[in-house]
């Protein structure tokens, strides 16, 4: 679950059973820096950060891994993609970071660090699988989930046919990955922690995602922006196909 930082320290304030000038005072820091950051007015450094958590009594501690954010892809779509809403304060820090991140100010370099940044494959709860499966096997899944669902990844660029091998790597992004992952078990699709050997990943999708989608046949498929988005982020044959491809548009 993601939290605002206002939000976060506010729930440690409540769980200490102290008030916002306690926790100020303990922190050494003003309560006018508190209230800014209680409302959201100014974003605080770890240390201060660390300060407040620790006279909460909270241990505070930072980790790195990759980064694999919705935002930046809803950012790139909100950018291109004509009729793509999505709320102003999900994306507002991400259009100048795209701008920062980007090899050159073109849309698709801008396209392609927002497919660097938003990395699906490593979206927490991501499911890996591998093994050989058609892409009827997991349109079913998605189907039987009852959910939200759409292929994206090498499978909507190169708009596999339902009896064709599932071609890697392939993104089935859905309202909940869980049961999906349990319907394609029951068909002997096997899920690995190798990312070399994945042929399918099953990814959650948050609602804008899912916006565009298109039906081929009896498989339904993301928007062609977010599938090019998807595929950049692959890297390998499918990111070259996919920029040649996104060159064209």
């Amino acid at each position: 679950m993601e939290y605002m930082t206002s939000e976060l320290v506010r729930e440690w304030i409540d769980r200490a059973g102290i008030n916002a000038s306690i926790a100020a005072r303990r922190a050494g820091v003003s309560a006018s820096t508190l209230h800014r950051i209680l409302t959201d007015q100014v974003d605080p450094s770890i240390g201060t950060l660390r300060e407040i958590a620790i006279g909460c009594g909270v241990d505070l501690s930072l980790t790195s891994g990759i980064l694999s954010d919705w935002r930046a892809a809803a950012t790139a779509r909100s950018m291109f993609e004509e009729g793509y809403v999505v709320a102003k304060n999900d994306i507002a820090d991400w259009e100048p970071r795209l701008t920062r991140l980007a090899e050159g100010d073109n849309p698709v370099e801008i396209v392609s660090a927002a497919a660097r940044a938003s990395a699906p494959l490593h979206r927490d709860g991501a499911t890996w699988c591998t093994g050989t499966m058609t892409v009827g096997t997991v349109a079913s899944a998605g189907d039987a989930s009852g959910g939200r669902w759409a292929l994206s990844g090498a499978a909507g660029l190169y708009l596999s046919d339902t009896g064709e091998p599932t071609p890697a790597i392939t993104i089935l992004w859905c309202d909940d990955p869980r049961s999906v992952s349990q319907l394609l078990a029951a068909s002997a699709v096997r899920t690995t922690d190798r990312i070399d050997r994945t042929t399918l990943a099953v990814v959650r999708g948050e609602p804008e995602l899912f916006a565009g989608s298109f039906t081929r046949g009896l498989t339904r498929y993301a928007a062609p922006i977010q599938i090019i988005i998807d595929c950049l982020s692959l890297g390998g044959d499918v990111a070259k196909d996919a920029r040649e491809e996104a060159m064209t548009w």
